[in-house]
């Protein structure tokens, strides 16, 4: 559009020209000066016009990257809420497979727990069945073990001392053994060494 302007401001300047050199040159001229004035200002209202359209441009380049930028934020705050609710996810996953092992395992127990109380009771209900089943007391083994072994054991001593005295040979014979420095094979075949075979 702007070639075809300054094609016709050329065409009039040769216009000019012509009019220079003809006759009636002052009513060519007024002619050609008032299409040149309708010419400029035609230019100059395009111009405004482009101005116009490049502010009208402009503001609207601005917008879009606003709105671009105001995206990116919303789509980095989106992200980082994604992870988060990932990362909990995985947590909770975590937890749930945890709960479930130990479901597991407590499951496991009680069925444990379960067969156990059903043998006590079958061997509670064969005791009751079986008269000739006799369940000795407590003092009744005490004095069992002691007149087998002949050995009075010392009962206030350390917990990792084994002590007492063994009455079963010609002289009375102390023991002390400590735990913590000897193996339960050696104290059993010590203890076992003292009673007598002879019956």
């Amino acid at each position: 559009m702007f070639q075809v302007q300054m094609k016709e401001y050329v065409e009039v300047s040769r216009e000019i020209v012509k009019v220079m050199v003809s006759d009636n040159a002052a009513a060519v001229l007024k002619k050609s000066l008032d299409r040149q004035e309708a010419m400029i200002d035609s230019l100059l209202e395009k111009e405004s016009q482009v101005s116009d359209l490049i502010r009208d441009f402009l503001s609207v380049e601005e917008e879009v990257a606003q709105t671009l930028l105001e995206t990116e934020e919303t789509k980095q705050k989106s992200s980082s809420k994604l992870r988060k609710i990932e990362k909990e996810l995985q947590e909770v996953q975590d937890r749930n497979s945890s709960l479930e092992s130990s479901i597991k395992f407590l499951q496991k127990e009680l069925e444990e727990v379960r067969q156990l109380e059903e043998e006590i009771a079958e061997v509670e209900r064969e005791a009751q069945e079986d008269t000739t089943v006799v369940i000795p007391s407590a003092l009744y083994m005490a004095k069992l073990f002691h007149t087998v072994t002949k050995i009075d054991w010392d009962y206030n001593c350390d917990s990792t001392l084994i002590k007492g005295i063994h009455y079963g040979g010609e002289i009375a014979q102390p023991i002390s053994i400590d735990s913590s420095q000897h193996s339960k094979i050696f104290i059993c075949d010590y203890l076992w060494s003292l009673l007598s075979t002879e019956w």
